[in-house]
């Protein structure tokens, strides 16, 4: 059985960049050139280590980091807030991007990256179709959107903090199953994304709706559902699909990538 191992490279690099300059964000002494060239250096080197421990963890047959252009894409033409508050990526990081991917291709890593597409769609659509082909995947990333992907298949790993999830751990945080993520965000809201989700419906409400049925619809049509809750949500349900939409990953994107493109043997 093939192992995909897929490395949400943007995730990786801007943490792993983040650790490094947080100490100087109170720091008195200047930000020079020659500390940012550090800081740069020490994230490229930090990358390949995790990069050699993951694979040695997960002991994959492929392995292929996931990076993107830009978050300006299909998405934010259909709502201009998406992400709109997230600060963008430091110039000299993005620069220096070229460096951090030869860093892995040192090390036998391949990266990928799609005009216009986001990295969460390219894993998605990888991911999806590994599983239905009954091969292993998993996600290495501390973004919370690939949980909606956890299978039997799929396994989605925060590396930093050392967290396989699962849909027990999913249950425990937000109250519904990995399928149902997608809905409950949209009901509540998701900060990350910039969602405001429906006016006055929180986590409770939207995981004791969700425990009506699969779906918002079946949910809504169950005898048990607040009559006050369900005017709300059809009031709202333009508002409610236009954030599904936003929030669910596709699956289908034609990538031009085969397996044998990625495969990993390790140096």
């Amino acid at each position: 059985m093939a192992h995909l191992l897929l490395l949400d490279g943007l995730n990786l690099v801007r943490r792993l960049y983040a650790a490094q300059e947080r100490p100087f964000h109170n720091s008195p002494a200047p930000y020079s050139e020659a500390t940012g060239q550090q800081l740069l250096h020490n994230t490229a080197e930090q990358l390949q280590q995790i990069a050699v421990k993951l694979t040695r963890q997960f002991k994959p047959s492929h392995v292929l980091a996931v990076f993107e252009v830009t978050h300006l894409n299909w998405r934010t033409q259909l709502y201009p807030a998406y992400k709109a508050d997230r600060l963008p990526m430091p110039e000299h990081l993005q620069i220096a991007l070229p460096v951090l991917k030869q860093k892995l291709s040192d090390i036998g890593i391949q990266s990928f990256q799609m005009p216009d597409q986001e990295a969460d769609d390219v894993i998605a659509t990888l991911a999806m179709t590994m599983r239905q082909h009954q091969q292993q995947v998993t996600i290495v990333s501390t973004d919370k959107g690939y949980l909606p992907l956890l299978a039997e298949e799929v396994v989605v790993y925060d590396h930093f903090n050392r967290q396989q999830h699962s849909n027990e751990t999913v249950l425990q945080k937000f109250g519904v199953l990995p399928e149902q993520l997608v809905r409950y965000w949209s009901l509540v809201g998701d900060k990350t994304n910039n969602i405001s989700g429906l006016a006055g419906i929180g986590p409770k409400t939207a995981s004791e709706l969700l425990k009506l049925g699969p779906d918002i619809k079946t949910a809504l049509a169950h005898p048990d559902c607040p009559a006050k809750l369900k005017d709300k949500i059809m009031a709202s349900r333009a508002e409610l699909q236009l954030f599904m939409q936003i929030l669910s990953l596709k699956t289908d994107l034609q990538l031009g990538l085969n397996l044998q493109q990625v495969r990993f043997t390790a140096c």
